[in-house]
């Protein structure tokens, strides 16, 4: 376990996305010959970005998730089979001989494994860390990693049912102001003793359009956002423990295949569930909250 960055041959890192960072050595005559030796390191963002107090992290489906990296030599050939170690570095930088270290970090890492373990003591709820992975001298850049309490119930925190107008003037539903959104709460509620006990802040929430069936793999007409015009049907919740996702549809490209009503309207159902997992993949008790939101478009139109 460490608490603080040694001096090591590390340089510049791109950030590619959001899903991994890569360092690599920046000055030529750091450059090494040697095809074994690490010249740059892929370290895999965490999973998930919390873990669960007195439990392994797991990613949104309750899959065990150890951290992951990978190492590549100067000529951007991948050393399968080099030794990575991780580690876990105090937010505040306390050094690791310091007697405060052990109870400024709320989590462990194993160090051969990767596997990041909840401390359990209620205290260390929300409290942060960040860890890193490191491969000779290489060392990758921080991750920050927040512990959580228990989930034990997932409740809707917004409408179950809600409609929406769309029409040709504007085409994308993003435009029309107030969005629909679908929004949860999670909250964990046994031995809470007050409300800041119950939140379960940084825990990840899966959002899935059931209805129309199609929708899952065709974005073309109607998509989850988190509010821009990109895909993204997982939301982190806030320190709150509300996560949310709101709606995309394209009027012309939806597939309205009812005819209009008495007055003039064309109507369709979008249903959206929410669901969170625990360890081992068991559903947050509550999962399947199912949103029904009812669109509406000028059958003229």
């Amino acid at each position: 376990m460490m608490a603080s960055l040694p001096n090591v041959r590390l340089a510049r890192f791109v950030v590619l996305g959001t899903a991994m960072a890569i360092v690599a050595a920046a000055a030529c005559s750091d450059v090494p010959s040697d095809p074994n030796t690490p010249f740059s390191i892929e370290f895999n963002r965490a999973s998930s970005p919390s873990v669960v107090l007195g439990e392994a992290m797991f990613d949104s489906l309750g899959n065990p998730a150890p951290l992951t990296a990978r190492v590549f030599n100067a000529k951007g050939e991948e050393i399968v089979g080099a030794e990575v170690t991780y580690h876990v570095v105090a937010y505040g930088n306390v050094d690791s001989t310091n007697p405060a270290f052990v109870d400024s970090v709320p989590l462990t890492v194993d160090a051969a494994t990767g596997i990041v373990t909840g401390k359990t003591a209620p205290v260390y709820a929300t409290k942060t860390a960040r860890v890193f992975a490191q491969a000779g001298k290489l060392q990758s850049q921080t991750v920050i990693v927040t512990a959580t309490r228990h989930a034990d119930t997932l409740l809707a925190a917004g409408s179950l049912t809600d409609s929406l107008m769309l029409s040709f003037l504007n085409t994308d539903s993003l435009l029309v102001s107030p969005s629909s959104g679908f929004a949860v709460r999670v909250r964990h509620t046994v031995g809470a003793v007050t409300a800041a006990d119950s939140t379960v802040p940084a825990y990840l929430v899966r959002f899935a359009i059931v209805q129309p069936a199609g929708a899952s793999s065709d974005t073309s007409y109607v998509m989850l956002t988190n509010g821009d015009r990109k895909r993204s049907a997982l939301d982190t919740t806030d320190a709150s423990g509300n996560a949310s996702r709101q709606i995309r549809i394209r009027r012309v490209n939806f597939p309205f295949d009812k005819a209009a009503g008495a007055d003039g309207l064309v109507r369709d159902t979008i249903l959206v569930q929410a669901s969170a997992y625990r360890e081992g993949n068991q559903l947050v008790p509550g999962s399947g909250i199912t949103f029904r939101l009812i669109i509406k478009a000028n059958g003229s139109q």
